[in-house]
């Protein structure tokens, strides 16, 4: 006991490594220093210093319009859409019992997309571009796009049971029939919004604003706190299904619970920022390698992991072209496309070792 640290409070109790503890140390401050970075970073540098005086200080002038008004909520979007994402995979990865599951993957991002754009198609007037009600409910929207792949997904997956295999397997061809409708809908659309359609749906967080940040951070808290409720139960998924209707769990419940969880997570980073993929991928390896696969661990951590990648990736999009601004769903595809190739072979070997 001498290396672990214990918190317990009512059904919540936490064990945490020593070790653990340390890198989630560290890796928060990297999460806070690539924030405050994403916030010097621009046409304009501001030193890292400044910036810490116009956070606490509410000072007026250029750069405080510059950090506050632009850089802040652009980077805070950034920032919680990779927090959702890759909790979003960690919790996706421990159900299905799948290193290479993620929520792109499944089709649970391509039909957040779908739901998103039906919105879009909905409620955006032709004549001046604009929405005719609250983008507050565009969340709501791809919820109910991911909410019924999910479902699908489940119902169609289900024989006596749910296997991992078998969710993958119709994720997969569920998302290609996400894919298909998301580019009817765009092709019907409203011409205003094709061009910017196509962008949203590589992921990008230009021109997000407080708004944005507003409509994100509620959701993601709330889901996060579910998300905490539940880690008991995800180390319970990772064991045998035998097993874990021994230990009296309701495998078949929780499991479906906790994939509504995961596509509510995925849905509001879609609805703020497209189709953003592989980091829900990505950050639980990351993750994984760090620490021990225990949830305590791998959730929070993987949420921290997710929301760095996204605020670098981001620095790296409106940077590298300057001033062109690109969709930073280019750089997470870029690294998460040959990381996922590495898996898979990684895991035919592993299997071949197995036989």
């Amino acid at each position: 006991m001498k290396n672990l640290l214990v918190a317990r409070k009512g059904r919540l109790s936490f064990i945490y490594e020593k070790r653990s503890a340390l890198i989630f140390t560290v890796s928060l401050f990297i999460c806070i220093f690539s924030v405050l970075l994403s916030l010097s970073i621009g046409q304009k540098y501001i030193s890292a210093i400044k910036v810490l005086q116009i956070l606490f200080d509410d000072s007026t002038g250029g750069d405080s319009l510059i950090v506050n008004t632009i850089r802040l909520p652009r980077t805070l979007v950034a920032l919680f859409v990779g927090t959702s994402l890759g909790l979003s995979g960690a919790i996706l990865q421990g159900v299905v019992k799948n290193p290479l599951a993620a929520p792109n993957i499944i089709g649970i991002t391509d039909s957040g997309s779908v739901g998103a754009l039906v919105f879009l198609t909905l409620f955006t007037d032709p004549k001046n571009n604009a929405l005719t009600t609250s983008i507050f409910y565009m969340p709501l929207f791809a919820f109910a796009g991911a909410f019924i792949a999910v479902l699908i997904v489940y119902l169609l997956a289900y024989k006596k049971g749910v296997t991992p295999y078998r969710l993958v397997m119709i994720g997969i061809a569920v998302a290609g029939a996400a894919k298909a409708i998301t580019s009817i809908l765009i092709i019907n659309g409203p011409v205003v919004f094709i061009k910017e359609a196509q962008l949203w749906i590589t992921g990008t967080v230009y021109g997000t604003n407080w708004t944005h940040v507003k409509l994100l951070f509620p959701w993601f808290l709330l889901l996060f706190i579910v998300t905490l409720i539940y880690t008991r139960e995800l180390n319970i998924q990772n064991l045998d299904d035998g097993i874990s209707v021994g230990l009296g769990s309701p495998v078949e419940k929780n499991r479906f619970v906790l994939m509504i969880v995961s596509a509510a997570l995925a849905s509001g980073a879609v609805a703020v920022g497209g189709g953003i993929s592989f980091v829900g991928l990505i950050a639980p390896h990351i993750c994984r390698k760090l620490t021990n696969s225990s949830f305590e661990n791998v959730l929070p951590l993987s949420a921290i992991i997710g929301g760095t990648i996204m605020v670098l990736s981001d620095i790296v999009a409106r940077t590298l072209l300057f001033p062109l601004d690109l969709p930073v769903g280019i750089f997470t595809a870029g690294i998460g496309a040959p990381f996922f190739i590495y898996l898979l072979f990684k895991n035919q070997r592993s299997q071949r070792r197995g036989y």
